[in-house]
């Protein structure tokens, strides 16, 4: 519930900056890199406090945290990017980045649960747990 609440801000993001970039006459992929490249620090920062909080409190940031994560969400980036720069011409560059949301909206939930805030780090159960 809290990744989807955090999803759709994020997202509101995403498709601002998106939409700017493809109104001022931009192309589509670069649009896309550009929402990225402004939405994805804000995920982190939304992510670490409010989805993946802790038992004791929000995730800590780091710039080596906030590498991580972006590292892991570049693939969804360039699924994306792919997506929309080969579905513009055809239905549309809105039509075209709410495709590529859909299709990596997973991926990014799996690569910050397992790979960011889960890999190898206590989970709020194992707090809790601890003496």
């Amino acid at each position: 519930m809290l990744f989807s609440l955090v999803g759709a801000a994020n997202t509101a993001v995403d498709f601002a900056v998106y939409s700017a970039g493809v109104l001022l006459g931009g192309a589509p992929a670069l649009a896309n890199i550009a929402a990225f490249a402004v939405a994805n620090p804000f995920s982190y920062v939304m992510n670490s406090r409010v989805t993946f909080r802790r038992a004791d409190g929000p995730a800590a940031l780091s710039l080596a945290g906030y590498g991580k994560f972006c590292a892991a969400h570049l693939v969804s980036l360039a699924i994306s990017t792919g997506l929309v720069f080969w579905l513009a011409p055809v239905i549309g560059p809105f039509i075209a980045k709410l495709s590529a949301v859909a299709v990596t909206l997973f991926l990014n939930y799996f690569a910050s649960a397992v790979l960011v805030f889960g890999a190898g780090e206590e989970g709020p159960a194992k707090k809790a747990e601890s003496p």
